[in-house]
């Protein structure tokens, strides 16, 4: 439906599509942050983290002063999706009438922000 490359039950990250993993308790405040700059992030909760997928533009200097416990997932990670067996679900599901995604820069900033607050 989106394009996304899928293998099995499991989204793989590349050509574009990048994401960042945040810790649960934080997640909350993350999808507020985003939401403050206009940006809506489609985001998996796979415990003990939740993972918010986000167009792959990150450059060297974006992963400078990144909270120890948020990391960025590389290029060829497989992440499980909904439907698949094992507990992922949408905390925030895509929104088929917007059909992309916000920068990986984006999604670190509000994970940066959300670490200052919690």
């Amino acid at each position: 439906m989106f394009g996304w490359p899928v293998r099995g039950h499991d989204l793989v990250l590349g050509a574009g599509i990048g994401a960042a993993a945040v810790p649960r308790a934080r997640a909350g405040q993350v999808v507020e942050n985003l939401g403050r700059q206009g940006c809506r992030a489609a985001a998996l909760s796979v415990p003990p983290v939740v993972i918010f997928l986000a167009e792959a533009d990150v450059l060297p200097g974006d992963l400078d002063g990144l909270p120890a416990d948020v990391r960025v997932l590389t290029s060829g990670t497989a992440i499980p999706l909904p439907g698949a067996p094992g507990p992922a679900r949408w905390l925030v599901p895509p929104d088929p009438r917007q059909r992309w995604l916000p920068s990986l820069t984006a999604v670190l900033a509000a994970a940066r922000v959300a670490s200052y607050c919690h």
